[in-house]
């Protein structure tokens, strides 16, 4: 089984997960390591991923053709966020749970008069609205990070005045950066990873290994399948690679109508960590 650091990835191929966008930064260490990724994508998203042309080694993948929403979807993402903001205050993930869910839904759907009649529909639907409000959510974090970097690394505003050459701190020294992956609540998570496996699971290959820039879903996976997680790298300013093989069991009630115990389940599950 492999659990632990890996300094050579080499040659290998991988699917991005559950993340459908890749950080400028995070592409250049990944494809500097693997030979190939993959990038999932719901239905009307743009790709952002960095690709410059058709030699790119990322490779786009979305949803199967019978999960596409309505092409007035974006119309609905419009209403749902407008929705949000009025009703509960804007948060990446609202209520998805039982009735509220779909009352939510089916009010934004009367609101652009989207007709959707099939349960099925309506749950790809709940995965594209999750996965393009996480898309949003992961891009706003990382832009904020990138422009407090910048001020962090610029001249304070305050060296001139106070007549200093070279001042030892800067004012936003104490000012956090999330490095791109912030702690991320557990129902959150599990959320948008079964969104990510309703609309991409069937389309995904055995053997294939997942590969993820957030330390919450290594260690989420790690639990749900009660795998040991391995340790960082303890070398600063390199980027190693952790990974673990989770079983698939042969027989395990858990695993009836759980898509992401059932998606996870003989996979590679591989963090990039850039320390």
């Amino acid at each position: 089984m492999t659990t632990g650091p890996i300094q050579n990835m080499k040659h290998r191929t991988a699917i991005l997960f559950p993340h459908s966008y890749l950080p400028g930064a995070a592409r250049d260490r990944i494809l500097s390591s693997f030979t190939a990724i993959t990038v999932c994508q719901p239905w009307y998203m743009g790709a952002s991923t960095g690709a410059e042309s058709t030699d790119d080694p990322i490779t786009i993948l979305r949803p199967p053709e019978d999960l596409k929403p309505p092409e007035n979807f974006r119309k609905l993402l419009s209403e749902y966020r407008l929705w949000m903001s009025q009703n509960q205050g804007y948060t990446p993930l609202p209520t998805w749970g039982g009735e509220d869910a779909t009352w939510e839904i089916r009010r934004a759907l009367r609101l652009t008069k989207m007709e959707i009649r099939d349960p099925v529909d309506e749950q790809a639907l709940k995965w594209h609205l999750i996965l393009h409000l996480e898309r949003e959510l992961e891009e706003d974090r990382i832009s904020t990070d990138e422009m407090l970097l910048r001020v962090k690394a610029g001249r304070s505003p305050l060296a001139d005045a106070l007549g200093e050459a070279n001042p030892s701190r800067s004012l936003f020294d104490d000012l956090p950066v999330s490095n791109s992956h912030p702690s991320i609540e557990e129902r959150h998570l599990r959320l948008v990873i079964e969104a990510w496996f309703g609309l991409f699971g069937r389309s995904i290959p055995d053997g294939v290994s997942l590969l993820t820039i957030s330390p919450d879903v290594l260690s989420y996976a790690a639990e749900l399948f009660g795998t040991r997680l391995p340790e960082p790298s303890t070398k600063k300013g390199t980027t190693s690679f952790r990974a673990i093989d989770l079983p698939r069991p042969l027989a395990d009630s858990r695993f009836e109508n759980n898509s992401v115990l059932t998606g996870l389940s003989g996979r590679t599950l591989i963090l990039v960590d850039c320390g």
